[in-house]
């Protein structure tokens, strides 16, 4: 009795988890946009995919671009920075990869994670990965689950990538 029980229970919970994990999003935010502060000194280009969950909408995932500044042999460059926030059962051993159309870029690396922001990584790009995201079609990330041998993909259409960053380098 106590062994059905639990292979009832095993099995329930099992589903669960599989259908979280892997009903995943329409995009909702179909283009980047910027964003700034309400003083208009920061602004973001980003674009946020989500997922919709009994009549309300919850965030799956969030890529955006910062420009920051650094002041490294006496010159101010400005230096874009990827972050990309994803959901908190992320496995932390494996650093999520992120494409391009089918062109792998290489790996992300995981800052930290909270409940309010889900697990957050970030990567200093250059020149030509920004070249990349003007061009693709698709920025997509594959990240690992928690106890689960398959990985997650989550994508982001780059429609308006060009204009969004245009607006962003001007500022």
């Amino acid at each position: 009795m106590v062994y059905k029980l639990f292979k009832s229970i095993f099995f329930v919970s099992s589903f669960l988890i599989y259908l979280t994990t892997y009903s995943l999003s329409e995009i909702t935010s179909k283009a980047w946009s910027t964003e700034c502060s309400k003083d208009k000194k920061r602004c973001i280009a980003v674009i946020i995919n989500e997922i919709k969950n009994k009549d309300k909408m919850q965030t799956l995932a969030t890529a955006y671009i910062q420009i920051r500044s650094s002041k490294s042999s006496k010159e101010n460059k400005n230096i874009p920075i990827l972050s990309v926030k994803l959901p908190l059962n992320a496995d932390l051993k494996k650093n999520p990869a992120i494409l391009v159309d089918d062109k792998n870029l290489g790996d992300l690396k995981y800052t930290h994670c909270n409940g309010a922001d889900g697990c957050v990584t970030k990567v200093v790009i250059n020149n030509d990965v920004i070249e990349l995201f003007k061009k693709g079609k698709t920025l997509t990330v594959f990240m690992g689950i928690y106890g689960n041998a398959k990985n997650m993909k989550i994508e982001f259409p780059l429609k308006n990538f060009s204009k969004s960053y245009a607006q962003l380098t001007k500022k």
